[in-house]
């Protein structure tokens, strides 16, 4: 079986405004997209893990998400950093070897609201 993993990093942005004036809520999620042509459809769940940290060397990977019937996964519990992920079909009871791995770099927040008072 061969799948190939994609991935997108989105920064998820809300506005609000509770004392008159306009603010940034800001937070980060990551989205795995993947192609499976070579397991039956229907029959194909798969499972997301994630490893904090880049994904050279040999990244301790923990699971996420389990019995998934869509090619996407979306990770909103990120926070800046890097992580690394990759993606198992299972079928008839049987997990696939792990997908290539796809790095994600989330980065931080920028500042916000300066202000520059002159005298």
């Amino acid at each position: 079986m061969r799948m190939r993993t994609f991935l997108m990093i989105a920064a998820l942005l809300a506005w609000c405004c509770n004392d008159g004036r306009a603010q940034v809520i800001t937070s980060h999620s990551v989205t795995l997209a993947w192609q499976d042509t070579l397991n039956p459809a229907g029959a194909t769940t798969y499972s997301v893990y994630r490893a904090p940290g880049l994904c050279s060397g040999t990244p301790t990977f923990a699971k996420l998400a389990t019995a998934l019937t869509v090619l996407t996964y979306q990770d909103s519990t990120v926070t800046p950093g890097n992580y690394c992920y990759q993606v198992t079909a299972t079928v008839g009871g049987m997990e696939s070897s792990p997908s290539n791995t796809a790095g994600a770099p989330v980065p931080s927040f920028a500042p916000a609201q300066l202000t520059v008072t002159v005298k």
